[in-house]
């Protein structure tokens, strides 16, 4: 062998091994595609499904599904969208960051962080149906009205903003922890005076409003004063004035009492209520804007 063809043949061995690294390396993400099969479309698969975008069969077998559910994620995570599953989506997929606590869910998921949104939606008293991990239309419903008192984009789809929101613990009225026992003590009491009877989400909707009302600017910063707020020598709640704020609560009330600390909300961020067979409520009725309706009240923002 001539000395030239020596040292040609060195060069080619060096840069090969240069280049080896990244070739195995490369390997671990490895390009799947529709017909792709095996275990690491399954892997695929189950990161998928683990993170809502996948809700079919784990079968190994790369499918219209699977690559459907590569394009949600690839449009989710705003990379370049071919239904590809290649390095860059493999490796944002398989990850272990703090983001993917905030994986975007919505209809049709399934799944563990299905059921963990469900759970907090419940917790919060925007979603009454079985916790199933399956986003239906239950489910999407409970996120717009979450996102609706919240003030944020309001599109069904429990993504990073919605589910901070809602998984977070910066407002005061998201955890029992920042009350103590007299709050609640005072809170069961002034449900069970106003709405003894009720429905039980009308029982939580009394105390949500009176929270919302500690959490505002324009009235007092604890529950007891706000219950015994008086404005031109009127209390602001009836069962001030006529001594029924001193009755011994029901169990219901007292749970109600709880969940509204908690951070159940089931009428957002309603300001007021009154009974329409017991008061006009007019100057409720003509400044503020009408909510819904639990049973006997009215809710207003």
């Amino acid at each position: 062998m001539s000395h030239k063809k020596i040292v040609l043949t060195l060069i080619i061995m060096i840069i090969f091994s240069l280049q080896m690294p990244t070739i195995f390396a490369n390997q671990s993400y490895t390009t799947l595609r529709i017909g792709s099969r095996g275990s690491n479309v399954v892997r695929l698969q189950e990161a998928l499904q683990q993170k809502g975008y996948y809700n079919s069969n784990v079968d190994g077998i790369f499918g219209r599904i699977t690559e459907n559910s590569v394009i949600r994620f690839q449009t989710d995570n705003r990379i370049s969208v071919d239904g590809i599953a290649g390095p860059q989506t493999k490796s944002l997929l398989y990850a272990n960051n703090t983001s993917n606590n905030f994986v975007t869910l919505r209809f049709g998921s399934r799944g563990i962080s299905v059921t963990k949104l469900q759970q907090a939606l419940q917790n919060r008293g925007y979603y009454s149906g079985v916790i199933d991990g399956i986003f239906g239309r239950i489910t999407e419903s409970a996120v717009i009205r979450f996102q609706t008192d919240n003030r944020i984009t309001v599109d069904g789809i429990a993504g990073p903003q919605t589910k901070s929101l809602l998984y977070g613990t910066s407002n005061a009225h998201n955890t029992a922890s920042t009350y103590n026992s007299g709050d609640l003590y005072w809170l069961s009491r002034i449900i069970h005076a106003e709405a003894q009877g009720e429905p039980y989400s009308g029982q939580v909707a009394v105390g949500n409003v009176v929270l919302n009302r500690v959490n505002s600017n324009h009235f007092p910063n604890t529950i007891y004063n706000v219950i015994f707020e008086y404005y031109k020598s009127i209390p602001q709640f009836s069962p001030v004035a006529d001594g029924t704020i001193y009755n011994t609560p029901s169990q219901s009330s007292i749970q109600a009492a709880r969940d509204s600390l908690s951070g159940a909300r089931p009428v957002g961020n309603s300001m007021y209520f009154f009974n329409p067979d017991k008061s006009a409520g007019t100057w409720i009725v003509h400044n503020r804007t009408f909510l819904t309706r639990i049973g006997n009240h009215v809710f207003y923002l």
